[in-house]
C-alpha cells in the first residue's frame, strides 16, 4: 500500500477477483483521456483519445489515437486502437461480423 500511494496511485482493496488493489485514479497526468469526437458508427462507436499530460510512463506515446469498438456478435466485442496520422503494420486478420446492435449485446460499453 505504501509503495502504490508514494507513486500517486489510489489504493482500494477489494474481494472482486483479478481485480487490482493499486491503480491511477482519473485524475492522474498520466494516460488518455476522451476527447471532443465521439461518433456513432453503424457498428458501434469511433472515440478520439487525448494524451493528458506530457508526463510518460513508457516514451513515444501517440496523441492522438482513435477506439473504434465494434459490436460484432451477441457475445463478442472487438476493439481497435491507432494512431490516425501515420499507417502501421496491422495483422491481416479477417473477422466476419454480421454487426449486433447495442441493445442486442450481452455484455455493456462504458465511455
Amino acid at each position: 500500500q505504501e509503495a502504490c500511494e508514494a507513486r500517486g496511485c489510489a489504493w482500494c482493496p477489494t474481494d472482486m477477483p483479478n481485480a487490482p488493489w493499486c491503480f491511477f485514479p482519473q485524475d492522474s497526468p498520466y494516460g488518455y483521456s476522451l476527447g471532443r469526437s465521439i461518433q456513432k458508427t453503424a457498428k458501434g462507436w469511433r472515440i478520439t483519445l487525448n494524451k493528458r499530460q506530457a508526463l510518460s510512463l513508457f516514451g513515444n506515446d501517440i496523441t492522438p489515437i482513435v477506439l473504434e469498438v465494434e459490436f460484432q456478435t451477441k457475445d463478442r466485442l472487438r476493439f481497435r486502437l491507432y494512431d490516425p496520422n501515420r499507417e502501421r503494420f496491422e495483422v491481416p486478420l479477417k473477422i466476419d461480423s454480421p454487426g449486433v446492435t447495442a441493445d442486442e449485446a450481452s455484455y455493456d460499453v462504458e465511455f
